[in-house]
């Protein structure tokens, strides 16, 4: 399978689009939806920008991987194009690490009803405010919406 349309939208929606390239906030230089490392092999720095057709592209390029990974695991169910969509999404913003331990991961694997997992999404909206950890807003939102849209 691969992400769809309307996957890769949700990425974009709460990844955010940036044209100019930025230092995130561990210092990585990074442009587009989350692209770091190289663009047409180059360093991304700074003053490098591109379009936003070059970003749409490097984030369907990153995005492979996590399509391969989600294709590879010996999931019991047999996924639907929404919770294929939602699962990548969701990696794309934990990482593989993360969900390979992941409860979630496990439910998919036993074959748990998709009501079940579902709710696994929304145990993953924590973050680090000033040293403690806090559930935070936009991490509820997508957390959301990637619920909604495995279960569509």
């Amino acid at each position: 399978m691969v992400i769809s349309d309307r996957g890769l939208r949700m990425i974009v929606a709460f990844e955010g689009l940036e044209l100019n390239a930025y230092k995130c906030p561990s210092g990585v230089w990074t442009i587009g939806v989350g692209h770091t490392g190289e663009v047409d092999g180059v360093p991304i720095g700074r003053g490098m920008m591109i379009t936003q057709a070059e970003a749409m592209a490097l984030l369907r390029e990153d995005v492979k991987r996590f399509e391969r990974y989600v294709n590879r695991q010996p999931f019991a169910k047999v996924l639907t194009q929404g919770m294929f969509d939602a699962l990548v999404s969701f990696i794309f913003n934990v990482g593989t690490g993360a969900f390979q331990t992941s409860t979630m991961r496990r439910k998919l694997c036993l074959d748990a009803p998709a009501e079940e997992v579902a709710k696994e999404f929304g145990k993953w909206v924590y973050g680090t405010v000033d040293g403690k950890k806090e559930r935070l807003p936009g991490l509820m939102k997508r957390r959301e919406k990637e619920c909604e849209m495995f279960l569509s």
